[in-house]
């Protein structure tokens, strides 16, 4: 799991620094962190979660980006009383997705992919709903802020989160 992680960041990181060079500004690259609170029966056995996130863009037409997203969060595990405390829960996402601004700056987005999950927890479906706003800081970056669904499905089960991502957008 640490090696797809590697890959996709390395690849990433190499993909941007080739795209930055390019006049058209057609590809753009963002990171920042996130903070995630644990919903419906995820909320029983964890809480806060904190991580953050790599995010690529490539512009597709005027008003809409396809992204590809990864990075790492861990959700604290609750205490179930009698010295009994859950393990905290590390996720790794790799979702694409489509980002589509509605007006200037502000966007709705929608992913999916797979969550990798630590401890032998394996693999979940994975998807995100969300929706953002851009603050332009400079001529071609900007600060990205978003509210979003975290969603993780395997097996007939699922859990879930609802977070917030500030990134830097460049």
């Amino acid at each position: 799991m640490k090696k797809i992680f590697l890959a996709v960041a390395i690849t990433a990181i190499c993909t941007g620094a080739y795209a930055q060079s390019e006049s058209d500004k057609k590809f753009h690259f963002s990171v920042g962190p996130e903070v995630g609170f644990a919903t419906g029966d995820f909320n029983v056995t964890h809480s806060v979660g904190v991580g953050a996130t790599v995010q690529a863009e490539y512009n597709v037409g005027g008003t809409s980006n396809v992204t590809l997203t990864t990075g790492y969060m861990s959700y604290a595990g609750k205490s179930a009383g009698a010295g009994i405390k859950f393990k905290a829960a590390g996720i790794i996402p790799l979702k694409v997705g489509l980002k589509y601004f509605l007006s200037e700056g502000f966007y709705g987005a929608a992913q999916i992919g797979a969550g990798f999950f630590n401890n032998g927890g394996g693999t979940a479906f994975a998807y995100t709903p969300m929706i953002g706003y851009e603050f332009n800081a400079k001529s071609g970056q900007a600060i990205d802020a978003g509210l979003k669904y975290d969603g993780y499905s395997k097996n007939g089960s699922g859990l879930g989160s609802v977070g917030v991502r500030i990134a830097y957008k460049f």
